[in-house]
């Protein structure tokens, strides 16, 4: 009797295992060395993290690359570089947010160069479609980003900000990806120096960001990043408001 019933909890066990295979490859097993050699190439924000910093980032990393289905056009591979530059920017913006983060997304697309999208009729580098809960990105204007890190311009950046913006308001029943209090500071903010912009004022945000509140937001986190030091300078409200949202302040990584 005994031994049938160790049996059948071994047996539910692995059955429990395998259905959760994902979930537990997530947490027991560390990100491989060769993305982690990547990401340290692609981002000087991981680079300067503490050890346990960087555990984290990792960890979060690969919880991120293990919740997408892949769908990867032309001769694009999910290599340990490709890993490395999705994962990383993701992390970036989200490493202290909730780990529900991007869960609202099941699908990433990656093509080699800037495509013809179905959704809009037009040539994109990426996009973020909520409601067919997919995030593309065209492989060649992932490097552009990565490749100068001072320019405030970044798709990765850019287009996961729209992915948190759209999940935020469409999850906000079920789980908070920012505090609300935050978000609505920083929504206020855009709306100020949208204006500003708009009225021909000379700005630190490319005039694209006046384009609408969902294209300020994702200009903003562009910049936070990687201009910090001078965003901080030219909008204090605004990075003070972007501080409190994403809880990290990257002049004190």
């Amino acid at each position: 009797m005994l031994y049938a019933l160790a049996f059948i909890v071994g047996f539910l066990l692995v059955v429990t295992y395998v259905e959760n295979f994902r979930a537990f490859n997530r947490i027991l097993f560390p990100l491989d060395a060769e993305t982690k050699k990547h990401l340290a190439a692609f981002y000087p924000y991981y680079r300067k993290l503490s050890y346990r910093r960087k555990r984290r980032f990792e960890k979060k990393v690969k919880l991120f690359l293990n919740s997408f289905t892949y769908e990867l056009k032309g001769n694009m591979r999910l290599t340990p570089e490709v890993r490395a530059a999705l994962g990383g920017a993701a992390i970036q913006i989200s490493l202290y947010l909730p780990d529900e983060c991007f869960d609202y997304y099941n699908t990433l697309i990656l093509y080699p160069q800037p495509y013809h999208s179905r959704f809009t009729g037009r040539m994109h580098k990426g996009e973020v479609n909520p409601s067919a809960q997919l995030i593309v990105f065209s492989w060649s204007s992932v490097l552009e980003g990565l490749q100068r890190t001072h320019d405030g311009l970044n798709l990765l950046l850019h287009e996961y900000a729209h992915a948190l913006y759209f999940e935020h308001k469409l999850m906000g029943s079920n789980y908070s990806v920012f505090n609300e209090e935050a978000f609505q500071r920083v929504m206020q903010q855009g709306e100020i120096e949208m204006e500003k912009i708009k009225a021909g004022q000379p700005h630190v945000l490319r005039k694209y960001a006046a384009a609408s509140i969902e294209e300020f937001f994702a200009v903003a986190i562009e910049n936070f990043f990687e201009r910090s030091a001078l965003l901080k300078k030219e909008l204090p409200e605004l990075y003070g408001a972007l501080v409190l949202l994403l809880r990290q302040d990257p002049l004190k990584v």
